[in-house]
């Protein structure tokens, strides 16, 4: 979610698409969540590489690292499920627990979420940051003639590209760049700024 270009009113009890905007918030911020579980699961995978079972382990083959594996590729993989997990399991809770708040209740969550100056500027570079991280996917995808290969077109669109990248590194590329980019607002903000707005 973008908080800078939702509608910001005085009071709380005039604010507009108050569940669009703590659904989007709530939902962006799972997918982040997801994606650093993900990730941090995925550099774990990617330690285990250098483990090799002297037993035929169907188990470690299978789930933890399986045969063939690159660092890149667990990592990608492992935080990309990981950002569809959280995304998809906050989803599905969602609507258990906001169902019984009364529309006033949303309208101060919201219109409290986009008065926090430090939180618009948060939603601002994760959302930044998630957009270049899937620019930069499909940059490297269309440098690659590879992937033009695995769309049957000498040139493919963008729709095209993802589809022959698939959704864990779409997923896993927008997770690391959201990701990177609250990085990047705390590294401004708080060290380059030092706290001052």
């Amino acid at each position: 979610m973008l908080s800078t270009f939702w509608p910001h009113t005085e009071y709380a009890e005039d604010q507009p698409f108050p569940k669009l905007v703590l659904t989007g918030h709530v939902l962006d911020r799972s997918f982040q969540a997801g994606a650093l579980l993900g990730s941090s699961v995925g550099l774990i995978r990617v330690g285990l590489l250098a483990y090799r079972p002297t037993s035929n382990n169907k188990f470690y083959t299978r789930f933890i690292v399986p045969p063939g594996s690159t660092p890149a590729a667990l990592l990608m993989r492992s935080t990309g499920t990981g950002a569809v997990i959280g995304f998809g399991a906050m989803a599905a809770m969602l609507p258990y627990y906001l169902v019984k708040w009364e529309p006033i209740e949303w309208q101060d969550r919201s219109w409290r979420l986009l008065e926090n100056p430090g939180q618009v500027e948060v939603d601002t570079w994760g959302f930044g940051g998630g957009v270049v991280g899937l620019a930069v996917l499909l940059a490297m995808a269309r440098r690659n003639g590879r992937i033009f290969q695995l769309t049957g077109h000498e040139e493919a669109s963008t729709v095209a590209l993802l589809r022959a990248l698939g959704w864990r590194n779409a997923c896993a590329s927008a997770g690391m760049g959201s990701l990177m980019g609250v990085l990047g607002y705390l590294g401004w903000r708080y060290g380059i700024m030092g706290g001052k707005r």
